[in-house]
């Protein structure tokens, strides 16, 4: 038990920064809000609250987080590719098969939704009062969130799951439309060692580079269309792995020479930079993997990351779920982005 005397200290100082507060707040009306904010967070660093609640409300940010429906949108790297376990109906596709003609007809839908995904680990942690929607697909891009999703058979638009009763959204989106598939099968085909000037490096850099602030740009107007139609809900924008070690070598079963690996390492931080800035241009948190992934890419002891893996389903040459987290990875995911619900910054 806390003693008395030791209490009294943290709540002097704690009641003394609130006072001082007030004082403020009184006088410097325009910015009122802003210093309540902070002085709260004062208090809470002060009395090391585990978690404080927020002002005016009465409840602590994960019991707001949890207090209406939880929807995870994004890509393959939400959806769960690479952790296996797809939901049915998210694992099919009526076109493989040797008659080529009638494919326009056939039922698809390679959504690829585990139940190991990052989402459906937060969603099993905790208990959210209106339940949990997952629509989050492998292959998705931004176009995807608010119109149907015409590569996939009955996949409408994303952001159809949003509304008032939200109180959580999670999503990672962003690399589909930067092309790192094609990145990838470039680097496997013609890496830095490779034939002739057209290297995966030389092809896609340049346009990495250019097109990286576009992609911010839509992304922000992205993130404020989704607070617009979950207007009480907490958005989390989750970043991207690192999928290599630090220090790579060639003997990888991911047939990329080292120079690939480590450029591909840096596109991603690249990428990460990015929507982290437009996150918070938009006003909604950002969590960044790629801390949790070191030591942990492929070529660790301890993957996190699935390797290369040839023979795919149906007519696939690859496996899609190469180079996505495995279940361990998104169990990762899943506890940086619990901290960041429990303890917004």
């Amino acid at each position: 038990m806390r003693s008395s005397r030791g209490a009294s200290t943290a709540e002097y100082v704690g009641s003394t920064i609130i006072a001082a507060g007030i004082a403020l707040a009184v006088t410097l009306t325009p910015v009122r809000h802003e210093l309540a904010d902070g002085i709260h967070q004062a208090v809470c660093s002060v009395l090391q609250q585990t978690a404080c609640r927020t002002p005016g409300s009465g409840e602590t940010p994960l019991e707001q987080a949890t207090s209406g429906r939880y929807v995870a949108l994004g890509d393959s790297y939400s959806s769960g590719e690479g952790a296996w376990d797809y939901e049915e109906g998210t694992d099919f596709d009526d076109r493989d098969d040797a008659w080529p003609f009638d494919d326009d007809n056939e039922l698809h839908n390679r959504c690829h939704r585990s139940p190991h995904a990052y989402s459906q680990v937060l969603a099993a942690t905790n208990d959210f009062e209106g339940g949990t929607t997952f629509v989050a697909c492998s292959g998705s891009i931004l176009a995807d969130l608010e119109q149907p999703n015409h590569k996939e058979t009955g996949e409408d638009p994303q952001s159809d799951a949003l509304g008032d009763d939200v109180s959580l959204i999670t999503m990672t989106m962003g690399g589909n439309d930067l092309g790192f598939a094609d990145v990838l099968r470039d680097c496997i085909l013609n890496g830095a060692r490779g034939v002739g000037p057209d290297t995966c490096q030389a092809k896609h850099d340049a346009r990495i580079k250019a097109l990286l602030p576009v992609l911010e740009q839509q992304l922000i107007a992205t993130y404020r269309a989704l607070q617009k139609k979950a207007p009480n809900a907490r958005i989390v924008i989750v970043g991207y792995p690192q999928l290599f070690v630090d220090n790579p070598t060639d003997d990888f079963h991911d047939l990329l020479y080292k120079e690939d690996q480590v450029w591909m390492n840096q596109k991603a931080a690249d990428l990460n930079a990015m929507l982290r800035d437009a996150a918070k241009q938009a006003g909604v948190t950002f969590v960044d993997p790629t801390a949790a992934f070191h030591g942990h890419g492929i070529g660790s002891a301890d993957p996190w990351i699935n390797d290369l893996d040839f023979g795919g389903p149906g007519m696939m040459i690859v496996d899609p779920s190469s180079f996505h987290p495995n279940a361990m990875g998104h169990q990762a995911i899943a506890d940086l982005v619990q901290q960041a619900i429990e303890h917004p910054r």
